[in-house]
């Protein structure tokens, strides 16, 4: 049996994961795992509930056999040694084998100022005038403008602090791009899809899937059309007859 494998992104690498039974591996990203083959490989799900939402979901492979991974980027391995440490964001870090030291959630240090850009219709009650505001166009780019302040701020300020912190003996399986929205989806599909009311998106895909047949129009019985004829006589009078159709004004 021959099977191809690929994936929807070009820039990612495969690689093949050998193990040979002494050594299990922690696949950490959730789409990093293509295939495996192995009649003793067994392949389990779990949950790493210290981490964010985004980085919950692992896979934990054990036996032998072979896994086929995929990574965006160039992946690399790191090894560890006895008492060495190693700190990697999570979306870099494609697997990791399994030894005594669990790898640990670290967060870095930030600023003691708690800098939070409040939400004004939290604050105001909700009366008539606010809700005729929340329709028209100058609310909607304000509202719009202070998303992406708020945006701009956790990037720039805040970031994501959130990391890894690997102890040795250990191997790591890291990539060179880090798996990220923005690379499925532009900032301009991010604000469609937060701004778009609720029950849009379905009618939309039942739109696309199902498009509706344009109506034809009635067809209407077009009135017979009637051939005017002109004799002219002698004497200079000219009489006009209607003729119903073509063989009467031949005849």
């Amino acid at each position: 049996m021959t099977a191809l494998i690929s994936t929807k992104s070009p820039t990612t690498t495969f690689s093949v994961l050998h193990l040979d039974g002494t050594t299990d591996y922690m696949v950490s990203q959730r789409n990093a795992l293509l295939a495996w083959t192995g009649h003793t490989l067994s392949v389990s799900p779990r949950i790493s509930r210290g981490l964010s939402l985004a980085h919950w979901g692992s896979t934990h492979l054990t036996g032998r056999g072979l896994a086929a991974l995929s990574s965006p980027g160039q992946v690399y391995q790191v090894t560890l040694a006895e008492g060495e440490e190693f700190v990697a964001h999570p979306s870099h870090v494609v697997a990791y084998s399994v030894s005594r030291n669990p790898p640990l959630p670290m967060r870095l240090k930030s600023n003691i100022l708690r800098l939070q850009v409040p939400s004004i219709t939290g604050l105001l009650p909700e009366t008539a005038f606010l809700k005729a505001m929340r329709d028209t166009s100058t609310y909607k780019n304000l509202s719009r403008w202070m998303f992406a302040l708020r945006t701009s701020l956790r990037r720039t300020i805040w970031g994501d602090r959130l990391f890894l912190q690997f102890r040795g003996p250990t191997t790591l399986l890291m990539s060179s791009r880090g798996v990220r929205v923005a690379d499925s989806l532009t900032n301009k599909e991010v604000n469609e899809i937060a701004d778009a009311p609720a029950g849009v998106v379905p009618e939309a895909v039942e739109l696309t899937t199902k498009p509706k047949l344009e109506a034809t129009p009635a067809y209407t019985e077009q009135p017979p059309s009637a051939i005017h004829v002109a004799n002219v006589t002698r004497d200079g009078k000219v009489n006009f007859e209607d003729a119903k159709n073509l063989k009467e004004f031949v005849r």
